[in-house]
C-alpha cells in the first residue's frame, strides 16, 4: 500500500488534504459534541484541500466555523498526525464557543460514560476525547499548559485591548482575532483606524526574555528598526504593538537579504555600548563563558538522550571538553559579544515606511553575534537564502572594525559548532517546559542541532 501511494503521488500529483476535527465542549457540563451520520459517529469534521500547518489559525477557524455554524476560538491542537504517503494531515483542535450555546441543530452532547459505549468512526480519537473530558470533569489542567490555551483567556485579552484602545483614542473596526497560537506564544490582531495592532503573550520560559520590556527598551535604542510598543500589561506579560506592516518573507530578493543582515550587524555593533542596560531590562546573559557551563547539563538531559542512539550519545560526550575549549578560543577574538535576536529569519522582519523592523525578540540575549546566523550555517536545503556566501559576506564585512577579514573568517568557522550548541540549549529548555503534545516540534529542532554538533571534527 505505501508503494501504491508513492506512485499515485508521483504520477497524478496527488494534492495534500487536511482533515480538521473539533472538540467543542458543552458550556456548563463535562460533555463534548459528537455528530452522527450514515458512516458513524465522530467529532465535527471538515476536509481542506491543502497541507495546513497547526498554526494557520485564521484558515482553520474559518473552516470549522462554517461547519458548525457558530463563532469559535481555537484553544490548542490536541493531536496532529501527518501521513506523507497518503499526503494527509489529521488534526484535532480543542475549541471554545464565543457565545453560550447548549443546543445545536445536529449532534449530541456526550460525557465520559456515554463515550465508553460509543462506536466512533475514528476509534483512535476516543483516547484524545477521553483525556479532554477527564481534564474538565476533574478540573485537573496540566501545569505546563499556557494561559492562552485555557478557556476565557481570549475574552480577557480582548477586554484589555478594548480598554487600551479607549485610552489611546483609537477606534476598533473589527473583533479581536487570534492569528497564531502554539506552545510558546499567542498573537492576537485587531483592526483599528490606525492600522492593525497586535497583542502578544510569550511563555515565561527560563531562556526567554521579558519581551515587552526588552522590546520597549530596544525601541529607545534603535527607534527606526523596532516596532512601537503601545501598552504593556506586566502582570499578564502582554504587549500591544502598533502596526508595522507585513513580514518581508523568506523568499525576498538577495538585495533585501543583504540589507537585513547588514542592518543586523550594525544593530549588534551599536548594542555593545548598551550591554549592561540590556541585561538589566531582561536580556539573558548567554555569553560564551555561560555557554561553556551548559554543555554538561545538555549532554545529560533525558530528552536529549532519548533523541540519540547509544553511539551518538558516546560521541556527544566525547565532544564536551572540545566545545568548552572552543568557547575560550572564540572569546579570544576581538569580536565583541552583543545583542542577539535568537530567531532571526525573514519572517521576523517587516518593511515599514522604507525601514526594516525586526520583531519577535522572545529569544533575545547577550551572546556571540554569529549565533544569529544559524540559517547560514545549517538548514540550507529548505531555507532559500542562496547565494548564501554573498549575503554572509555582507554581514561579516561589518565586523572588520574589530578584526581583519581573515581573522573574521577564522572566527566564523569556530563559531559554527557553538552556534549549534547555543540553539540546542535553547530547544532543550523549551522542550522541558512544554506539555507532551507540544514537545515533538521542538524536540525535532533540538535533534537537528544535536546532529550538527555530531559533525564536529575535533
Amino acid at each position: 500500500m505505501p508503494l501504491i501511494n508513492q506512485l499515485l503521488n508521483k504520477y497524478i500529483n496527488r494534492k495534500w488534504k487536511s482533515h480538521l476535527y473539533a472538540i467543542l465542549p458543552h458550556p456548563t457540563e463535562a460533555k463534548v459534541l459528537i455528530l452522527a451520520n450514515k458512516t458513524g459517529c465522530s467529532l465535527p469534521h471538515v476536509c481542506v484541500n491543502d497541507d495546513l500547518e497547526c498554526d494557520e489559525i485564521p484558515v482553520i477557524k474559518k473552516e470549522l466555523e462554517q461547519k458548525l455554524g457558530i463563532s469559535i476560538n481555537i484553544l490548542y491542537c490536541a493531536e496532529n498526525n501527518l501521513n506523507k504517503s497518503k499526503r494527509e494531515i489529521h488534526s484535532i483542535y480543542v475549541i471554545e464557543n464565543n457565545h453560550s450555546i447548549t443546543k445545536l441543530d445536529t449532534g449530541s452532547w456526550i460525557d465520559l460514560t456515554n463515550l465508553q459505549n460509543l462506536s466512533l468512526k475514528f476509534p483512535e480519537h476516543k483516547l484524545v476525547i477521553e483525556e479532554y473530558l477527564t481534564e474538565i470533569e476533574t478540573d485537573n489542567i496540566p501545569e505546563l499548559r499556557p494561559p492562552w490555551a485555557k478557556t476565557g483567556w481570549l475574552d480577557c485579552a480582548s477586554r484589555w485591548i478594548e480598554t487600551e484602545l479607549l485610552d489611546l483614542n483609537y477606534q476598533q473596526l473589527a473583533p479581536v482575532e487570534c492569528i497564531k497560537t502554539w506552545g510558546i506564544s499567542c498573537i492576537l490582531r485587531v483592526r483599528t483606524n490606525h492600522g492593525n495592532l497586535y497583542l502578544k503573550e510569550a511563555s515565561t520560559l527560563p531562556l526567554f526574555c521579558n519581551e515587552p520590556v526588552v522590546t520597549q527598551e530596544l525601541k529607545k535604542l534603535f527607534p527606526e528598526y523596532i516596532p512601537t510598543v503601545l501598552s504593556i500589561n506586566s502582570e499578564r506579560h502582554w504587549m500591544l504593538l502598533a502596526d508595522f506592516g507585513e513580514p518581508i518573507g523568506r523568499n525576498s530578493p538577495v538585495k533585501i537579504k543583504k540589507d537585513v543582515y547588514r542592518l543586523l550587524a550594525q544593530i549588534q555593533i551599536k548594542s555593545v555600548e548598551h550591554i549592561d542596560n540590556l541585561l538589566n531590562v531582561g536580556c539573558l546573559d548567554r555569553r560564551l563563558g555561560k555557554l561553556a557551563t551548559q554543555v554538561d547539563d545538555l549532554f545529560n538531559d533525558e530528552i536529549v538522550l532519548s533523541l540519540l542512539k547509544e553511539a551518538e550519545i558516546n560521541q556527544l560526550n566525547s565532544l564536551a571538553p572540545y566545545l568548552k575549549n572552543l568557547c575560550s578560543q572564540l572569546a579570544e577574538y576581538k569580536i565583541p559579544q552583543t545583542l542577539v535576536h535568537g530567531d532571526l529569519h525573514l519572517g521576523n522582519v517587516a518593511l515599514d515606511k522604507d525601514n526594516y523592523l525586526l520583531f519577535d525578540w522572545t529569544d533575545s540575549c547577550i551572546a556571540h553575534p554569529f549565533f544569529d546566523m544559524f540559517l547560514f550555517y545549517f538548514r540550507r536545503s529548505y531555507n532559500p537564502l542562496a547565494p548564501i556566501k554573498s549575503i554572509r559576506d555582507e554581514y561579516l564585512n561589518q565586523w572588520t572594525v574589530y578584526e581583519s577579514k581573515s581573522r573574521i573568517l577564522e572566527a566564523w568557522k569556530l563559531a559554527k559548532p557553538l552556534c549549534a550548541l547555543h540553539h540546542a540549549v535553547t530547544y532543550q529548555y523549551i522542550s522541558n517546559c512544554l506539555e507532551s503534545r507540544e514537545k515533538d516540534l521542538f524536540s525535532n529542532a533540538l535533534g537537528d542541532f544535536l546532529r550538527e554538533l555530531l559533525k564536529c571534527k575535533i
